[in-house]
């Protein structure tokens, strides 16, 4: 964790409106949120020094009843009309014409020089994307969820090395940890952007989007680097809610399996261990195997 030094920044007068703000940065970074002003209070103060370190605006979308209205060197966009997380993403990629837009959680503390090393990377061409490993797993976690996440489920990220390891966190990628991430905006728009029929903070909209990105550019084109340092508090009494998370889980896995599965013979075996291995009460965040199915159910019917 960092310890941020005293900085002054110069308050303005808060703009609190309802659609587009623009841009002329070459980065902006962009922050959905609804309801937890509390943990963008513990989060902007970093945002701002590691954004003024380069010029990088700073754009909110708050979905909350009442907008965020703390004075600062940010922009406001009150859309509680957007019913969850992909939208508001996708109304603060239309808010900005920055060419690399930055994605981070409201409960996520950059490194002061984050955006001042992104800028470096972003001069490589060839790559579209960028980010931290803010999660990372043992050798025998690892296998675990090779075998928990066969087929359409496999997700690079559950296989990054922890720090030690002989592989570096400076490697090629199809998908990054949504709480941080970096993307250049074309891409992002041509990508179609994130898919805003997924209702509230929808788990997995991350991955879903990176998916596309990858069928529409190729594999390889993102890349994890160890000069991006950011951590995700996991702020939110929601994630000590086993059967609202094993919920989540299994709709999740019944959407993902018809959309990003269909045709493909192993997806059903794929779903079962899938579901099997959210059911068994491992990893980070476990979940009621009771949740599991009725998310399952759900989403069938």
């Amino acid at each position: 964790m960092w310890h941020m030094a005293a900085f002054a920044c110069a308050s303005r007068t808060l703009r609190v409106e309802p659609h587009v703000v623009s841009s002329s940065n070459r980065l902006a970074v962009l922050i959905p949120t609804k309801g937890r002003h509390d943990s963008l209070r513990r989060s902007l103060p970093l945002v701002v020094v590691a954004a003024g370190r380069v010029g990088a605006a700073v754009v909110l979308c708050d979905q909350s009843a009442t907008p965020f209205a703390d004075p600062g060197p940010w922009t406001v966009l009150h859309r509680p009309d957007l019913s969850g997380l992909p939208a508001a993403r996708n109304a603060l990629l239309a808010a900005t014409s920055a060419e690399v837009v930055l994605f981070i959680d409201d409960d996520t503390d950059l490194a002061p020089d984050f955006c001042e090393r992104l800028e470096d990377l972003s001069a490589d061409r060839i790559a579209l994307g960028w980010g931290p490993v803010v999660e990372s797993r043992t050798p025998w976690t690892r296998r675990l969820h090779r075998l928990a996440q066969p087929g359409c489920f496999r997700d690079p990220r559950r296989l990054v090395a922890g720090p030690g390891a002989a592989s570096t966190w400076d490697v090629s990628t199809w998908a990054l940890f949504g709480c941080c991430f970096a993307v250049r905006r074309e891409v992002a728009l041509a990508t179609g952007g994130f898919d805003a029929r997924r209702p509230g903070y929808a788990l997995g909209e991350d991955l879903d989007f990176f998916r596309r990105l990858r069928d529409r550019f190729g594999p390889g084109r993102l890349r994890f680097t160890a000069d991006l340092r950011a951590v995700h508090r996991r702020d939110g009494g929601d994630r000590a809610d086993r059967y609202r998370r094993g919920f989540a889980k299994g709709r999740f896995l019944r959407w993902w399996a018809a959309r990003h599965g269909r045709g493909d013979p192993v997806t059903l075996p794929s779903l079962l261990i899938a579901s099997l291995a959210a059911m068994s009460g491992w990893g980070q965040e476990p979940a009621d195997p009771r949740g599991v199915l009725a998310g399952l159910a759900g989403a069938l019917g």
